[in-house]
């Protein structure tokens, strides 16, 4: 019981750390959106990783607050750390075509099409919330039915529910490693012709290239935390060890910390805007 409460006070501390980044970068997308009409599509995840990082760490304060634990609130759980590996693999996978060239016609289709596979995941991730928030529901339609069956059918729908959340996040991950691998590949050419070419120094282009890996790698980072994260939530759940499920959570929302960080840095309208912001407040002090 004492970890639980410790987990959930220090959930809200990260919560409240992790809200002016967010929020940030929430603002300046919607700014944007409004001023040009448009944001670009690695605007576009970010904003969108954003939005998930804080709706789950809410959602996280939110669901300590009943000490029990039961499969529904492990199905949330899960589902948010899904779509936190989701966006942050779209992420990836748009810096790794943006930056890497490679002439195969599956990944030219791939970087031509990559809008479409965008709509698909996020049609994916609604699908999943859709069907994790009827759950209860379809379980207790079945209560009034037999009881026998529904516990059944309760452990089957959850079951089958999680192996596709499973299948699906060890996709995302697989795609989040080998994008950060080409990237970071493709630095180290890069900056092997810049030091044969310009004697060592650095460029713009590279200064960029090494913000998007740190990025990239922030967010696999996040992804291999949050893939063991759910794989060891239905350890610790079978075992009946929920209360460390809180650890799980916290660190995750940690590295959303981290997360946001590397977004606004590695993001040029970000970071100019942040640079804007702390000049501001610099000049106020001043005076």
């Amino acid at each position: 019981m004492a970890i639980i409460y410790i987990s959930t006070y220090s959930n809200i501390v990260t919560l409240i750390i992790s809200l002016p980044g967010n929020l940030f970068i929430i603002f300046v997308n919607i700014q944007e959106f409004c001023k040009n009409r448009r944001l670009l599509l690695s605007n576009q995840l970010i904003f969108g990783f954003s939005v998930i990082s804080l709706l789950h760490g809410l959602v996280d304060v939110c669901q300590w607050d009943n000490h029990g634990y039961d499969k529904y609130v492990t199905q949330i759980f899960i589902y948010f750390n899904m779509c936190t590996l989701s966006f942050s693999t779209l992420l990836s996978v748009h810096f790794c075509l943006k930056i890497v060239h490679i002439n195969h016609w599956l990944y030219i289709a791939l970087q031509k099409r990559f809008h479409t596979f965008f709509a698909l995941t996020l049609t994916t991730l609604v699908l999943g919330g859709i069907l994790v928030y009827l759950s209860p529901s379809l379980n207790f339609r079945g209560d009034l039915l037999n009881i026998t069956s529904t516990d059944v059918s309760k452990r089957e729908s959850s079951t089958l529910l999680l192996w596709i959340f499973t299948a699906i996040s060890i996709l995302h991950t697989l795609l989040c490693s080998v994008s950060t691998l080409a990237i970071v590949i493709s630095l180290f050419k890069h900056m092997k012709q810049i030091q044969e070419n310009t004697e060592g120094s650095r460029s713009p282009n590279l200064e960029a290239h090494i913000h998007t890996v740190k990025t990239v790698t922030t967010l696999l980072a996040t992804n291999i935390l949050i893939f063991s994260s759910m794989i060891s939530s239905y350890v610790l759940f079978a075992v009946r060890e929920s209360s460390w499920i809180h650890i799980c959570s916290l660190l995750i929302y940690i590295f959303h910390i981290f997360s946001s960080y590397f977004l606004i840095r590695g993001n040029k309208k970000l970071d100019t805007a942040l640079v804007e912001i702390l000049n501001q407040c610099s000049c106020f002090s001043s005076k």
